[in-house]
């Protein structure tokens, strides 16, 4: 049985700030349109090899670079839940 996708609420408040960003910055959706749709294509991959991620020094969290953001994220044995969604160049270890 394939694992199901969830996403923590960092998560979404992630994709919402790289979205408003996008918005902000380029005056008009088009990127963020093209953001959410690559990322809920990949995402979608994920579970057929939900350890193509690269181990972290967290428990039990992988990291997974697409295109230019960092996913990382976590598996149970039920689902896979995305944990945080940075741009490679924003500064993670101050966030």
């Amino acid at each position: 049985m394939a694992k199901k996708i969830a996403f923590s609420k960092r998560a979404f408040i992630d994709i919402e700030r790289i979205t408003d960003f996008n918005n902000n910055r380029n005056q008009s959706d088009t990127y963020s349109r093209k953001f959410l749709t690559g990322l809920n294509k990949r995402l979608l991959l994920l579970p057929l090899q939900p350890e193509s991620g690269i181990a972290t020094q967290r428990d039990n969290t992988r990291l997974l670079i697409w295109d230019q953001f960092y996913i990382f994220y976590g598996e149970d044995d039920n689902s896979i839940e995305i944990k945080s969604i940075y741009h490679q160049k924003e500064n993670v270890v101050t966030r």
